[in-house]
C-alpha cells in the first residue's frame, strides 16, 4: 500500500502562527491555490481513493482534491487533526510560556512520556497515534493500494515519528508519500513529492 499524506492548504490561523487544533478553521485564497496545485501534480500517480479529516479546512482541501482527481472522499474523525486544548488560539512563543514542559515533552522524540502528556483539555499524542492506525488498520482490511489522505500537519507529524521514526515537517499544500513494505511488516521511503 502507499499512501498519500497532504496537508490541508493554508488557514488564516497557519498564516498567523497560531495553534489550531480542533478548531474548525477555513482555507484561505493562497490555501485553495496550494491545494488546487498539489492536486494536479497528483494527476500521475494511480491514487484509487481519499480519506479526509472531516474538519472545514481538510474537507475543503479533499472536495478540491476530489474534483481534481475525479475521486471519491470519505470523511473521517480519525483524520481530524490533534485536540490541543487550552493551547488552540496561542503562537509558539505563548504556548512555550505558559506550557514550557508539555511544549518540551511534545518535541522531545526520545522522551517515551511524550505519548500519555496533553495540554489541559486536550489529547494525547497516543490517542491520536492509535485513531490513526485504526484508519490504516482499516485501508489494509479494504485491500486499498494507493490512498490519499486529507489531513493535518501534527497528525502527520505523530504519524512519521511513530512509524518512520524521524520528524517530518510537512508545509500547508505538501505531500508526503510512504510506502508498506509487505516483507517487514513497516512504512519505509518517505518522500515530500512537494
Amino acid at each position: 500500500m502507499i499512501l498519500y499524506l497532504m496537508r490541508h492548504g493554508q488557514t488564516d490561523w497557519n498564516a498567523s502562527g497560531k495553534l489550531q487544533g480542533k478548531t474548525d478553521t477555513a482555507l484561505n485564497e493562497i490555501g485553495v491555490s496550494q491545494v488546487y496545485n498539489a492536486s494536479v501534480k497528483l494527476r500521475g500517480e494511480q491514487i484509487e481513493t481519499i480519506y479526509a479529516s472531516d474538519l472545514k479546512r481538510a474537507k475543503k482541501s479533499a472536495d478540491i482534491a476530489s474534483n481534481v482527481l475525479d475521486l471519491p472522499v470519505h470523511y473521517t474523525k480519525r483524520l481530524r487533526e490533534m485536540c490541543f486544548g487550552k493551547a488552540e488560539g496561542m503562537k509558539k512563543n505563548d504556548i512555550q510560556a505558559v506550557f514550557p514542559f508539555i511544549y518540551q515533552a511534545f518535541n522531545d522524540i526520545k522522551n517515551p512520556e511524550r505519548y500519555a502528556i496533553c495540554y489541559p483539555d486536550g489529547e494525547s499524542i497516543g490517542d491520536v497515534q492509535q485513531r490513526f492506525m485504526k484508519l490504516v488498520n482499516k485501508l489494509f482490511e479494504e485491500g486499498r493500494e494507493r490512498v490519499l489522505l486529507v489531513t493535518h500537519g501534527m497528525l502527520i507529524r505523530i504519524f512519521t515519528e511513530t512509524c518512520l521514526k524521524k520528524t517530518i515537517r510537512l508545509e500547508n499544500g505538501s505531500v508526503l508519500r510512504v510506502v508498506f513494505d509487505e516483507k517487514s511488516k513497516k512504512f519505509k521511503s518517505p518522500k515530500i513529492l512537494f
